[in-house]
């Protein structure tokens, strides 16, 4: 790739904040993104050299082709965001990954983001065969391995692993740390805490919550909160 690409992000918050980071971290070895400023509903001074340039408004009004990255890690605000945004047709959700550039070379499937260089990934592996959507971003020393399925605008922090021919859905979020062991389905808009574990051939059921620390041994279903080792649902969230 020739040119580094202007990015504009969504969001003011700690994850944000960590993209930014890695983004600088990512371009010193290899310069892809150039993040050109912050979006964000309420007024803001902005993060370090990027300037604040207004709300969810002022993106639906632009009329040139930006790539944008939804930087937030609630997956139900990410959806309503992702949705909204998705109105205006000039607006671009690339795959993001946040791999430092060092190391063993994989080459992935990315929707909609054909022309990024052979990624050389740092302590990281992407599997070949694996698939990505849209506006999803897969932070540093993740692990995606053979034949897994992400969908569009998920979010695995760092450190995150999905084994063979797992599945993660829509809006999915993987806090840190989070271990998914082979043919895993994640449902959409479900968002598993800190350093939680699921042990093969597991579903968990759409807009769940799995707690910090949590290991996943059955079926969770669908809208609660399971927490705990082994985990079991404590409360229906919806």
């Amino acid at each position: 790739m020739n040119n580094i690409k202007p990015l504009i992000l969504v969001g003011n918050g700690g994850c944000m904040r960590e993209i930014v980071w890695q983004i600088q971290m990512l371009n010193q070895q290899y310069p892809i993104w150039k993040i050109i400023g912050i979006v964000d509903k309420n007024p803001s001074e902005g993060y370090l050299s990027y300037p604040w340039l207004g709300n969810d408004e002022y993106l639906l009004s632009l009329k040139e082709e930006i790539n944008v990255a939804i930087c937030i890690g609630n997956p139900s605000l990410r959806k309503k965001i992702a949705e909204k945004l998705s109105q205006n047709p000039y607006l671009k959700f690339p795959t993001i990954i946040l791999n430092q550039l060092q190391g063993n070379k994989s080459k992935i499937v990315l929707e909609e983001q054909t022309d990024l260089p052979e990624l050389i990934i740092r302590n990281s592996i992407i599997a070949n065969t694996a698939s990505i959507g849209r506006g999803s971003i897969i932070c540093m020393d993740c692990i995606v391995s053979t034949e897994v399925q992400i969908g569009e605008f998920v979010f695995l922090n760092i450190g995150s692993m999905v084994c063979h021919d797992g599945k993660i859905d829509n809006y999915v979020t993987l806090s840190p740390d989070v271990k998914l062991a082979g043919n895993v389905h994640i449902k959409q808009g479900t968002e598993i805490g800190i350093g939680a574990k699921v042990i093969q051939g597991i579903t968990i059921g759409e807009n769940s919550v799995i707690g910090a620390g949590a290991v996943v041994i059955r079926d969770i279903p669908p809208n609660c909160t399971a927490v705990g080792v082994p985990a079991n649902k404590i409360i229906e969230t919806r």
